[in-house]
This record gives structure tokens, C-alpha cells and sequence, in this order.
């Protein structure tokens, strides 16, 4: 996956990526937490408000479960989540390459990859990288954390078992829906389909 990275630290910011971001053209906005900008040595642009559509921003955070590192990483939108490991996750590269591909394995686990192909993956040549904003949004993903280091504590439990608890948990960020079923309703009220794309 090939992607200019724009951030105030860390990699070089692109002025090419900057003039395409004020002409309006697509980019993925990413905001993560000081912990998770820490582990892939980031520094994240303070200001990065302007808009994107709703599968183009999402949010990144770093804990730890059982003495494991775990990265959780939610869209602003719908809060449908992913979960996978934090270990040997220390750059940008590694986070895309493994963030990226749960992501689109979940969403077609779910019947939801047409988001994956029409929203994010022709989305990713240029990624701003920038500090949270919304603590609505933090304060639901620290819900899910709390969820999922108590799951995580029971025997035998699954990275795709608390990933499918999470994103069928009402949150009242969303009305009490839930992050699975705002995606859902996302896609239908776009009237998304394969066959649309193709055409």
C-alpha cells in the first residue's frame, strides 16, 4: 500500500498532499491518541478540522490488556471497530499493513467490504495524521476499552469475539444504536452495491 503520511513530525509533511487536501480532494483523516502517536513516534497535527466524508475519518488508541498491547481503531462515524495486536506495530507501515487488513476482513465477514473497496482503500494516498477532537468519541472508545479488558480477562477469549461484542454494543454517542448497524444503515441509505461500482 503506497501513501503519504502528513503529520508535523516523524515523516516529512508533503506540500503536494497539503494543496490536494485545500483543493478538496480525498484523504483518509487519522487522530490518534498520545499514547498511540508515541508507539509509532508521530507527531500529530494540532488542527486538522476540516471535512471528510464519514468512512474518512477515524480514530486510534493504544492499551493494554493481560500485559498485552492492543490498538483499537474506530470510525468517528458509525464507531464500528477493530481490534488487533499492538506488538511489533512501530511505524506507520506496520499499522496499515495490519490495521488494514482486519479491517477489510471484518467488514466482509459482516457483508460490508463495498465500504472497504468504495470508501477507504482508493481514500489512502494521502493520510493526515492529527490530534483527537471529539471527546464523545474518546469517551466511547474508552467504553470499549473497559469492555474488552474484561473480556479479555475470561479464558479463551478472541481478538473477533470482543471486536463482534463491541460493534454490537449501543452507544449513546449513537443514539443508543450500534456501530455494526450504523454502518449497515450507512451502506443502505447510499444504496451501495458491488454491482453499482462495476458499472
Amino acid at each position: 500500500m503506497c501513501f503519504k503520511l502528513n503529520s508535523c513530525s516523524g515523516q516529512q509533511l508533503n506540500r503536494n498532499a497539503v494543496r490536494q487536501q485545500e483543493e478538496k480532494k480525498e484523504v483518509m483523516v487519522f487522530r490518534f491518541t498520545q499514547k498511540l502517536s508515541k508507539k509509532l513516534k508521530i507527531n500529530p497535527q494540532p488542527e486538522c478540522d476540516y471535512g471528510v466524508s464519514p468512512m474518512e475519518e477515524w480514530y486510534g488508541h493504544l492499551f493494554i490488556a493481560n500485559r498485552l498491547q492492543y490498538i483499537l481503531f474506530t470510525n468517528a462515524y458509525s464507531l464500528y471497530s477493530i481490534i488487533f495486536p499492538g506488538k511489533g506495530i512501530i511505524t506507520m507501515r506496520n499499522f496499515m499493513d495490519v490495521g488494514f487488513s482486519v479491517l477489510d476482513e471484518e467488514l466482509k465477514d459482516i457483508g460490508s467490504g463495498i465500504i472497504m473497496e468504495k470508501y477507504i482503500t482508493p481514500n489512502t494516498s494521502t493520510i493526515d495524521i492529527c490530534k483527537t477532537n471529539n471527546r464523545s468519541i474518546l469517551g466511547s472508545m474508552n467504553d470499549m476499552v473497559n469492555m474488552s479488558k474484561s473480556i479479555f480477562a475470561l479464558e479463551d477469549s478472541t481478538i473477533n469475539e470482543v471486536m463482534s461484542l463491541l460493534n454490537r454494543t449501543p452507544f449513546s454517542y449513537l443514539k443508543y444504536g450500534n456501530p455494526r448497524s450504523i454502518l449497515e444503515k450507512y451502506i443502505s441509505d447510499k444504496n451501495i452495491s458491488y454491482k453499482k461500482i462495476l458499472t
